[in-house]
């Protein structure tokens, strides 16, 4: 039923189909397991607009980009909507959408800090380790960190995409770099990687 919802809303033009975003994601939340009923509705979201757009790639005509306007401002409307714990898991799946850096990684990191425990973790985490100068990414990698892990695995590859993300940004100018650095430092050293403790900064006199 979700997936068919979806499809619905990104593409097949019913756009108003369940009303208001902020009030139909409210809605949606009130009813039994509403936590797990809003997050099953955000995975089928993002599978229309999956396949990230490569660099070169020609521009899509204005109807091609619809499902990835519908699909922000559903994703947007879930941030605002005042859900319960756990609620936005599965935007983990946006990680692999064709949503822009600009659009996907400050909702992706609202959506983290809502639900640390994100579906495809690894995945988020892997997208925002391309960006060490984004404010933004860093705060994601934060959050994504104090989510209780669901296997050992994605525990580990969401550290190793945050180590990287942290090197990369603790090495740029100190004019580029993210303020957001020792925070991910910390947030690193207080998920097991105690040896960054000892690259931290001296404390100044």
């Amino acid at each position: 039923m979700a997936t068919r919802v979806a499809f619905a809303l990104l593409l097949e033009g019913h756009h108003d189909l369940l009303g208001d975003p902020v009030d139909a994601w409210r809605e949606l939340a009130s009813g039994p397991d509403g936590a797990a009923a809003v997050s099953h509705l955000l995975m089928p979201l993002a599978l229309p607009v999956r396949g990230r757009p490569r660099s070169g790639d020609a521009a899509r005509t204005p109807a091609a980009r619809a499902p990835e306007d519908v699909a922000r401002v559903w994703w947007t409307a879930a941030l605002e909507a005042g859900l319960p714990p756990g609620a936005l898991a599965d935007a983990g799946y946006f990680a692999k959408s064709a949503l822009t850096d600009e659009v996907w990684l400050p909702l992706a990191w609202r959506s983290a800090e809502h639900t640390p425990a994100q579906t495809c973790a690894g995945d988020v985490a892997e997208r925002a380790a391309g960006h060490p100068r984004s404010p933004d990414a860093l705060l994601l990698a934060v959050h994504l960190l104090t989510r209780p892990a669901p296997a050992p695995e994605y525990d580990a590859d969401v550290r190793r995409h945050a180590r990287a993300l942290l090197q990369a940004a603790a090495s740029l100018p100190e004019g580029e770099r993210p303020g957001q650095v020792e925070l991910l430092r910390r947030a690193l050293v207080e998920a097991g990687e105690v040896d960054l403790a000892r690259t931290a900064p001296a404390a100044a006199d």
